[in-house]
């Protein structure tokens, strides 16, 4: 767990714990209104209960957030698993089959030879495509974790401002009097960290429909590759032979 996951779990345990102090502690103080003043609290003991209602619901609609949003460091160790086990290995084999790397003191001549000039270079050039698809993918699955930083971050802002408003409420609410203008701003409250939680969602959306299109350009690169990635030509490389009675398809050069 991120310390930014561990920030939201603290965050929203500690503003749950606040509203619901302070549901309980208005409920306490209207059970001591005399029954003849009843009626004069109704409305305080409406808002509160509306308020109980928009506790429940902020906070289910910040843990459904949550568990869908995912997890950006699982994102990044999938993007650097690309790199590594991909990416690196095929620059690796890419570099190896570099024809500087085959270099002989004897200059070649035949089929074989020219197949072998003809064959080398898309090799390595579909690997390089390769690495480079690695690099790409790690690249969008970074911007989808920093997507998912940023919304987590928000919510904890929605969190940590309504557990202000909250812990604020419960100072003022000891008497009747101060009830009512507590429970109004609980109320103002949770509508603010629902607004903002829900002008986040839009932005995280369009995050998430860019890293979507980039997936599927990806996945039709990778299709296309192989489609296009071109065969040795290993059947005019295979005669080195000088007994079978015809010509090698190697011959060094005189």
């Amino acid at each position: 767990m991120s310390a930014l996951d561990e920030e939201i779990e603290r965050k929203s345990r500690e503003a749950s714990a606040t509203a619901r102090e302070f549901v309980d502690q208005v409920r306490g103080i209207l059970s001591w209104v005399p029954e003849p003043l009843v009626p004069l609290v109704e409305p305080i003991t409406q808002g509160l209960q509306a308020v109980a209602l928009g506790i429940d619901d902020l906070f289910g609609f910040c843990g459904q957030l949550y568990r869908d949003c995912g997890d950006e460091d699982r994102l990044r160790e999938v993007g650097l698993e690309w790199v590594a086990r991909v990416g690196d290995a095929t620059k690796e084999i890419a570099d190896d089959l570099s024809p500087a790397k085959f270099r002989t003191p004897v200059e070649w001549t035949g089929r074989a030879s020219r197949a072998y000039q003809l064959s080398v270079p898309p090799q390595v050039e579909g690997l390089n495509a390769v690495t480079d698809i690695a690099n790409q993918m790690r690249s969008s699955l970074n911007t989808l974790a920093s997507a998912v930083e940023a919304f987590k971050m928000v919510m904890a802002f929605a969190l940590a401002g309504f557990a202000v408003a909250a812990t604020a409420a419960v100072a003022g609410a000891v008497t009747v009097v101060g009830a009512a203008p507590a429970t109004a701003a609980v109320a103002t409250a949770i509508g603010v960290a629902l607004a903002v939680l829900g002008a986040a969602i839009p932005a995280m959306r369009a995050h998430v429909n860019t890293v979507k299109s980039e997936q599927t350009t990806l996945q039709q690169k990778i299709h296309d590759l192989g489609k296009t990635w071109e065969k040795p030509l290993t059947a005019d490389m295979a005669d080195a032979g000088v007994r079978d009675g015809d010509d090698p398809d190697w011959r060094p050069d005189s």
